[in-house]
């Protein structure tokens, strides 16, 4: 690859909105996408991270293993009561 070359595979719905908005801006689908990842890499705080602690979720955090045997529980009482 050659120096400041950098080959991008998007999903076709990205393709299509980056065309459409590049259109209605009068500039070419590249320079749209060289501009908006211009703007992302100078402020980064800009770009939402994934989730990937408990405190990045709304509501309270509820470990798995804990929700899991809520259910299991529930599940059973619900089993039991249909059975008589």
């Amino acid at each position: 690859m050659a120096d400041g070359a950098l080959k991008l595979s998007l999903p076709d719905d990205h393709v299509a909105r980056l065309k459409a908005q590049a259109t209605a801006a009068g500039v070419s689908p590249e320079a749209l996408a060289t501009e908006l990842l211009g703007r992302l890499l100078d402020d980064p705080s800009g770009a939402p991270s994934p989730p990937t602690r408990p405190e990045d979720y709304d509501g309270p955090y509820v470990d798995l293993d804990d929700a899991l045997d809520a259910f299991s529980a529930e599940l059973e009482r619900r089993l039991a009561d249909q059975a008589g």
